[in-house]
């Protein structure tokens, strides 16, 4: 918890000093700062263990802008179980059920990228909003950690959005593979529920030399946020409506920012 709080304390002060980025806990203020030519910050978390065994906390963070809340990495907590742990799943804890309606209660967006396969239906079958999965591959494209087709139609049920992911761990990827990836999304959940969630990594290649699964591949014309603008590009070449790549790229997640957040 004293770690999540350094690491807010510090945004906080970067924001201070820079006039190019904007703080957002609505859909309003992301549209006001897109439309003054901001970057829009949404505060999130990737795994929750800075609750420790207190799910209450939840509300202190709500308070400080948090609106995005990922309960695990790949590893388990106190709350569910990551994608390292999905052969000996045990799913959702109660202090995650608790979790998950407390998330609810604040209208606070739950995100499930690296969860483990009990875990996700264990929270779909709880929440009573939207989820998302910010960042994740589909079966394809070919990763540790693939959301399966049969949770790409659980999570469009649900009315959530799902981002594919930009990294590999194939020896050669390209941005028509990237591609493939979020049209194979499309064609399974539905256009309205899905986005990108590119997940640019690309500073820390050198860190991740020891990743179990080594260090991911950059994409070949898709290697950090500056070459995002292909990705568009690229779906309209191969046919997708303009509104539907609109949809793809910026109001799917508007929907469900708008619904979940307010």
């Amino acid at each position: 918890m004293k770690r999540a709080l350094h690491i807010l304390d510090a945004l906080f002060q970067d924001l201070a000093e820079s006039e190019h980025f904007a703080l957002v806990t609505t859909q309003s203020d992301l549209l006001r700062a897109e439309a003054e030519g901001k970057v829009a910050m949404i505060i999130g978390s990737e795994g929750a263990e800075f609750l420790e065994d207190d799910v209450g906390i939840i509300r202190l963070f709500y308070n400080l802008g948090m609106r995005v809340c990922g309960l695990v990495w790949n590893e388990r907590n106190l709350l569910a179980d990551g994608w390292y742990h999905r052969r000996d799943d045990r799913g959702l804890s109660e202090l995650g059920r608790q979790l998950v309606e407390e998330a609810n209660g604040l209208h606070m967006l739950i995100d499930l990228p690296h969860i483990s396969p009990k875990s996700f239906a264990d929270v779909l079958e709880t929440t009573d909003s939207p989820v998302m999965v910010s960042h994740g591959a589909t079966a394809a494209h070919e990763s540790l950690r693939n959301t399966t087709d049969a949770q790409l139609r659980a999570l469009a049920k649900n009315g959530g959005l799902f981002g594919p992911f930009a990294v590999n761990h194939a020896e050669t990827t390209r941005l028509s593979d990237y591609v493939d990836h979020v049209e194979h999304a499309v064609e399974v959940a539905g256009i309205e529920h899905v986005g990108l969630g590119p997940d640019f990594y690309d500073y820390l290649l050198d860190e991740l030399k020891g990743h179990p699964g080594g260090a991911p591949k950059l994409m070949v014309g898709l290697e950090d946020y500056t070459k995002l603008g292909a990705v568009p590009k690229e779906l309209a070449r191969r046919g997708m409506s303009k509104k539907d790549v609109e949809l793809v790229t910026r109001g799917n997640f508007l929907r469900v920012m708008g619904e979940v957040v307010g």
